[in-house]
């Protein structure tokens, strides 16, 4: 039997039950609807034969670029051409089909079906994804995701033995869950240069598209008609908008070609566009965080220009902090948003603030292992109430970190969180051996997105994040087993 047969053969098994169905489709009369089995059959034996490096790279594009309804993108006010999609990837299946058991989405559908796919390659020793024996990720990275998900499972038994809500308990870890196993499907699946090049464009491609749909939101729908959104985008696309410039910048700091600075001229000034109408703090406090990272882990040449540059440029900032710092011109919102960081007078401060303060109290009550999935915190100071408009704001609070914490205790959040810090130290190493631009440019994105990811969750629910779970981990990955490539090349030679 060849291989092509051997890989497909899952196919075979339901080709039978799928022509069954379709059967019965056309003789309920229903059209077009008849021939999705077997386009379903197609699509899945197309999937089974592909190399892993081409469907990930496909299944990531769409995850990040698609709009995720559940995060309300444009206020609810406009579905951008990206929202269609997003229905399709984002919404659970029983919002579709009317089958109440399918309470997950296509997105964990495929991806539980890319994990059964290299289970299946690696028990046949099937090598199309690894021809040259490197493997997926060094141990570390493996142990982190192991931990990771070991202490979700531990945390969601745990809740629901003490009496946890067993639907909210699923909202509560469902990205948690899936991270070490997206992890895990991308770090077998970006082997390659190619493969790492590919997902360093697909990132850079999904910013730059999503931003362009917020600008046409904000100039063309909301300026006209006299409307200020909050927020343009989503939240979660301060993760990718940053990661997005931060990749274009190493690119150019690794290598000043003519290719890269064109790349970076059609790139930045869209980018920074989007985070400025998306109105986000954090984005520019991730932003500067990932800036400093690029100056310490750049090319000598770059801390050389920067040397010279500084001369320039210190007076220059002087002169537009000074003259822009109480100002409320455009030219200025950067400022205005470090500023806003740095005050925190508002009201919605203040009331994090109080929510802060009874995470805090709720995790002194359970400290070791914290209360569990499926538990709301304590409300021991009571702020401005929005359980008229949202009754379940106590089962996930703004501040992901002292949350996770407040649910998981001191034991649990150590389990879980371990992953960021491993993340970076591995993404570190591996840019210390890169011997390409490519490589270092991925591990720098890896370290980059990894601390995003974390500055969003200690600031607004990052936490629960689709666009930032998705690329931490094609990024952690990516250079999980690029580092692992390294150290099995040095052993060949």
């Amino acid at each position: 039997m060849s291989t092509l047969a051997i890989r497909t053969a899952p196919a075979r098994i339901f080709f039978w039950p799928a022509a069954l169905v379709a059967l019965a489709l056309v003789a309920a009369g229903t059209g077009v609807v008849a021939v999705v089995p077997l386009v379903g059959l197609i699509g899945l034996a197309v999937v089974l034969a592909a190399p892993m490096q081409a469907v990930a790279v496909i299944l990531l594009a769409v995850a990040v670029t698609a709009d995720n309804p559940g995060e309300v993108p444009m206020g609810g006010k406009w579905e951008s051409p990206l929202g269609t999609a997003g229905k399709f990837f984002y919404q659970n299946l029983h919002t579709f089909t009317g089958i109440e058991a399918l309470r997950f989405s296509a997105l964990e559908l495929l991806v539980t079906l890319l994990v059964a796919i290299i289970l299946f390659r690696k028990l046949i020793r099937d090598p199309i994804d690894d021809p040259l024996g490197l493997g997926s990720m060094p141990n570390p990275m493996k142990l982190a995701f192991g931990w990771l998900f070991a202490a979700i499972m531990f945390l969601e038994i745990y809740g629901l033995a003490r009496g946890g809500d067993f639907r909210n308990s699923l909202w509560q870890l469902r990205q948690l869950f899936w991270m070490p196993i997206l992890g895990v499907v991308f770090g077998n699946a970006f082997k390659s240069g190619g493969a790492r090049v590919a997902v360093l464009r697909v990132l850079m491609g999904a910013a730059w598209v999503r931003c362009a749909m917020g600008a046409y939101f904000y100039f063309a729908i909301c300026r006209p008609a006299g409307i200020k959104p909050d927020y343009v985008m989503t939240h979660s696309d301060s993760i990718l908008t940053v990661v997005a410039m931060l990749i274009g910048l190493a690119a150019l700091a690794e290598r000043a070609s003519r290719h890269h600075i064109l790349m970076n001229v059609l790139l930045q000034p869209m980018l920074l566009v989007g985070l400025v109408v998306n109105n986000r703090r954090l984005a520019f406090v991730s932003l500067a965080a990932g800036i400093a990272a690029l100056i310490v882990l750049g090319p000598p040449a770059l801390k050389r220009f920067l040397k010279r540059s500084l001369v320039v440029m210190v007076p220059l900032l002087m002169v537009y902090a000074a003259v822009g710092w109480n100002s409320t011109s455009g030219i200025f919102k950067p400022l205005q948003m470090i500023s806003s960081v740095s005050s925190q007078k508002d009201a919605s401060s203040k009331t994090r603030d109080i929510e802060n303060y009874n995470l805090i109290q709720t995790l002194k009550e359970h400290p070791v292992f914290g209360s569990g999935f499926g538990h709301e915190y304590h409300e021991v100071v009571r702020a401005n109430s929005v359980e008229q408009f949202f009754s379940q704001y106590r089962f996930i609070a703004h501040n992901s970190v002292l949350w996770l914490l407040s649910l998981s205790g001191w034991v649990g959040f150590t389990l879980v969180w371990m992953v960021f810090p491993v993340g970076i130290l591995i993404a570190f190493k591996a840019h210390q051996q890169s011997t390409t631009a490519v490589d270092r440019v991925t591990a720098f994105a890896a370290a980059s997105a990894v601390l995003c990811f974390v500055l969003q969750a200690w600031g607004d629910m990052g936490l629960q994040s689709w666009l930032g779970t998705l690329t931490v981990s094609s990024l952690t990955g990516a250079s999980g087993s690029m580092l692992m490539a390294q150290r099995r090349m040095e052993i060949g030679t």
